[in-house]
């Protein structure tokens, strides 16, 4: 099992005692100590209808395309050592990078900070063309850890610009993925960020047109988008396959369902991590009277909980299961230890391992996890 996922992995929630009454804590980033109230505090300052629980989504976390990818970086160092180079975050969570970089790995933004030959890991966000020629160039030993459902939208993207369509990728600019998958593509793609820009975009030929999407997209905005884009030009194509992966829809359909019970919806995951944002924002779409994402049990303000009877508790996927288990910890501590799992979907998808890895792993008869994913959330 990674390391990152196991429950034994250090976190910066475990790596500190649980707090007590008057301890110091750690509320947003950077964190700042104060002292937390007491549960007793908390409900005093608001009375609560009815009996404390906690709904707790599934599936949640980990997928297997971030699974893989922090499967791959720990094969990498197993087998070659430190140092191993990853361009940019391998996963948008800050538990996996801090984690890994203590185990020798080093991240950085482009490849010139790379020492030429050194092993590079290409994060599962992928990358563009550009990038891998330039890894080439600087003779970088190279592990592709790009999540297999992003690369298949690259290759609709190459595959469409030889037909000559025009593409428009909806997404958030300036996100690693779509920088990769508009990089395949550059002169036939357009980025759709949002609705306005939909409302707004112009095309030279309307009749040849696809859209393709970021992969870790609310899928209401991007079906709002879509619609607002075949209004304005009736013939657009869609992609042969749903560009938003099983994980992404799976966890905003598991927000849904229990978001109009919650009075509080808390996400585990980073500010930089897209599914994540999104999961925060369909909370409150669909009925929760406030949602709060943290990276870290000791970012949540035990204020929230006032007045508050039902938490509802998920996390992006790209979070190891321990993040949530430090949470539920937390809320047990202010009276909320009943826990009901609500669960919307069975996830059963698994993938390779990058090639390269297979190879090295194949030669030593190494047979020690040569797959990423898993079957249910780990169990709480």
């Amino acid at each position: 099992m990674s390391a990152v996922l196991s429950a034994a992995a250090p976190s910066a929630a475990a790596a500190t005692p649980a707090p007590t009454a008057g301890s110091p804590v750690a509320i947003g980033l950077p964190q700042v100590p104060r002292a937390r109230r007491t549960r007793e505090d908390v409900e005093a300052a608001a009375v609560v209808s009815g009996d404390k629980k906690v709904m707790l989504a599934a599936p949640r976390g980990y997928c297997a395309g971030v699974d893989r990818a922090v499967i791959a970086v720990e094969k990498a160092l197993a087998h070659h050592g430190a140092p191993v180079y990853v361009r940019k975050e391998i996963v948008h969570n800050r538990h996996v990078v801090d984690t890994l970089e203590q185990q020798g790995v080093v991240f950085v933004e482009e490849l010139d900070e790379v020492p030429e030959g050194a092993l590079t890991v290409f994060s599962a966000h992928g990358v563009s063309p550009a990038v891998v020629n330039e890894a080439a160039e600087r003779n970088l030993q190279t592990i592709d850890a790009t999540c297999p459902l992003v690369t298949k939208v690259h290759r609709e993207a190459v595959r469409f610009a030889k037909q000559n369509r025009s593409i428009l990728l909806i997404g958030h600019e300036g996100h690693e993925e779509v920088e990769g998958t508009y990089g395949e593509a550059p002169e036939h793609t357009t980025i759709i960020n949002n609705p306005e820009e939909a409302r707004a975009v112009e095309v030279e030929d309307p009749d040849n047109l696809i859209w393709l999407s970021q992969t870790t997209l609310s899928v209401d905005e991007t079906l709002e988008i879509v619609s607002i884009l075949r209004e304005r030009f009736p013939n657009l194509q869609d992609p042969p396959s749903d560009d938003i992966c099983y994980a992404t829809s799976n966890r905003q359909a598991a927000i849904k369902k229990i978001s109009p019970s919650c009075d509080l919806v808390i996400v585990v995951g980073s500010a930089n991590s897209s599914n994540s944002v999104r999961l925060k924002e369909v909370a409150v779409e669909y009925g929760a009277q406030r949602a709060e994402r943290v990276d870290f049990a000791n970012q949540v303000d035990e204020s929230w909980f006032e007045g508050v009877a039902t938490v509802g508790l998920s996390s992006g996927a790209s979070v190891p299961e321990v993040l949530v288990q430090d949470v539920l910890t937390l809320l047990a501590e202010y009276g909320y230890g009943s826990v009901e799992e609500v669960v919307t979907a069975e996830e059963d998808i698994i993938f390779s391992l990058p090639k390269e890895l297979r190879a090295e792993m194949k030669k030593v008869g190494d047979n020690d996890r040569s797959l990423g994913g898993r079957r249910t959330n780990t169990a709480h």
